[in-house]
């Protein structure tokens, strides 16, 4: 089940990267959650999470620099790439099914959230 689960993370990242957003819904599940801690930020339903990486402010993409996966649980560290430069990402993954249900990201650096055009993101 490890194997899968790291083909499901790994998949998770490459269609997030090439934006090929129908491949990247439907690795997540229906009713799945997103949450930032650091900004308070949460988005319920996979349709919103794909909404929210799709309209992200500025070009990007992610490499993967560590991946642990186990039968339900999946954390990623990234090197998350904008003209800005560099910065950390940990990812933290809940799985069932096949399907991610949650991801929590964590950046080791306080930022706000840019401005968002989507009325899914909730700040708590």
């Amino acid at each position: 089940m490890s194997a899968a689960n790291e083909e499901l993370i790994r998949r998770f990242w490459a269609t997030a990267n090439a934006g090929d957003w129908p491949a990247f819904e439907a690795l997540l599940s229906p009713d799945m959650v997103y949450l930032v801690p650091q900004t308070r930020e949460r988005i319920r339903g996979r349709e919103h999470f794909v909404e929210f990486f799709r309209t992200w402010p500025e070009a990007w993409r992610s490499e993967i620099t560590r991946c642990i996966v186990d039968a339900q649980r999946a954390v990623t560290v990234i090197d998350f790439l904008t003209e800005r430069g560099r910065e950390t990402g940990i990812s933290f993954f809940e799985l069932q099914g096949g399907l991610i249900t949650e991801v929590c990201d964590f950046w080791p650096s306080d930022y706000e959230p840019p401005q968002r055009a989507i009325a899914a993101v909730e700040r708590y």
